[in-house]
């Protein structure tokens, strides 16, 4: 696993050469429309599959029932630690045990946290100390797993809240043992606090969607580190937790379909989390994503794009980091050229085709938990217009990754627990 920062920044200012030289190079021959509508048709094509697929339901064993270990990575989550611990103590599983760490918290963390596990013997907390201790969420959960005895683990953030039956539920898919691991819908609890809320519930049904119909197609369905179930054997497998990435779940996931294992999705039971509430936080959380999303590509483009995970999921791969991370730069040098030359910018239709790929997912995640046709078309609207704010994160997030070598740190998302545990009720 790559961990010198000063290779991953000449990797991108690479990356950053490559587009400038293939975005010249449509604008100056003169087949270059002609490659960019090829393009945007075969991206046209897959976003047909994926959009209209047909999603199987999971395999499940009602009676595969091993053993079970929760792990939470804490740090400064006094908001929510109380609720956190009631949440888990209402989990309805036969053989279970649960593994906080508080990880070198400057608040009553670790206070609260003991304080609501009190007599509760499934609960393990774990007080790491910075300066004896790893750095990174992924150092955490590696800790923990080094003393988790289940045989699949189960990754919640401090903010989670499930269902009692929520590892009854998903355990049993587990029975299938091509499965290494599981992601299940993330919801936004505070939706109606504000625009952004509002947007990134929006951006969860779209990215559900997305999961079920890339898993449907045979594509990498994908883990988003809150609400994710491992199996230990398959964590084992791949080396564990990276703790050279910002982004421990993203790095997971190219890292088991590497390996061979399937990563299943379910759309119920749901996890919910708090959404960040203001576009400064929004703007640090994105760009902690941004950063390691892309970062994935280059720490593993070698196997990824050398077949190693098969020709489907590899094109997947390809079309979704194209889509996510390339074609937000490129687009933006292909207006700088086509300005430069007082000619039409060449990438038009390839944007286009991308733009209605990501409406068509906002408004059938929509759809998919039952929205009305109207209230569809209004939250599509608003996700869409939200969504906006990925092109400048993706750009000055890779500017900055390729002028200047990245600290390892682990920045968290504030939580707040507004809510409080009086009103938590799963």
């Amino acid at each position: 696993m790559p961990e010198n920062p000063r290779t991953r920044q000449v990797q991108t200012a690479l990356v950053w050469s490559a587009l400038v030289l293939f975005v010249l190079a449509l604008h100056l021959i003169p087949t270059g429309a002609s490659v960019v509508w090829l393009a945007a048709g075969l991206t046209g094509l897959y976003a047909v599959r994926v959009l209209f697929a047909l999603s199987p339901r999971p395999k499940s064993d009602p009676a595969y029932r091993p053993r079970v270990s929760v792990l939470v990575a804490a740090k400064n989550e006094q908001a929510v630690a109380a609720q956190l611990v009631a949440m888990l103590r209402r989990l309805d599983y036969p053989d279970f045990e649960v593994w906080i760490a508080d990880d070198g918290s400057t608040d009553r963390t670790y206070q609260r946290l003991l304080e609501a596990g009190r007599g509760w013997q499934a609960l393990h907390l774990v007080r790491r100390i910075p300066e004896r201790s790893r750095p990174g969420k992924s150092a955490v959960l590696n800790e923990l797993r080094e003393r988790a005895t289940g045989d699949i683990l189960v990754v919640f953030d401090a903010d989670a809240r499930v269902e009692p039956d929520f590892l009854s539920r998903t355990v049993p898919l587990f029975a299938v043992s091509s499965v290494g691991a599981l992601q299940v819908r993330k919801r936004v609890h505070n939706a109606d606090f504000n625009f952004w809320t509002r947007g990134q519930s929006a951006e969860m049904l779209l990215d559900a969607f997305y999961q079920q119909q890339r898993a449907a197609i045979g594509g990498t369905a994908e883990l988003r580190g809150n609400g994710q179930l491992v199996r230990a054997a398959a964590l084992e497998a791949v080396g564990g937790w990276n703790e050279a990435t910002v982004t421990d779940d993203l790095d997971l996931t190219l890292r088991l379909h590497l390996g061979g294992w399937q990563i299943a999705f379910a759309s119920d039971p749901c996890v919910d989390e708090e959404g960040v509430t203001t576009w400064s936080a929004l703007w640090r959380q994105r760009s902690r994503w941004a950063e390691g999303g892309f970062q994935r590509y280059l720490d593993y483009a070698p196997r990824l794009f050398g077949g190693a995970m098969g020709t489907t999921k590899t094109v997947d791969q390809l079309i979704f980091c194209t889509i996510q991370y390339l074609m937000p730069v490129a687009a933006v040098l292909d207006l700088l050229f086509a300005f430069q030359r007082g000619a039409a910018p060449l990438l038009t239709p390839l944007v286009l085709v991308a733009t209605v790929f990501t409406v068509c997912g906002f408004y059938f995640g929509q759809r998919e938990r039952g929205v009305q046709v109207g209230r569809a078309m209004l939250e599509t609207l608003a996700g869409t217009i939200y969504f906006l704010h990925w092109f400048p994160v993706i750009l000055v997030k890779l500017a900055r990754t390729a002028l200047e070598p990245k600290k390892l740190v682990w920045v968290k998302t504030a939580h707040q627990g507004e809510y409080g545990t009086a009103d938590f009720k799963p």
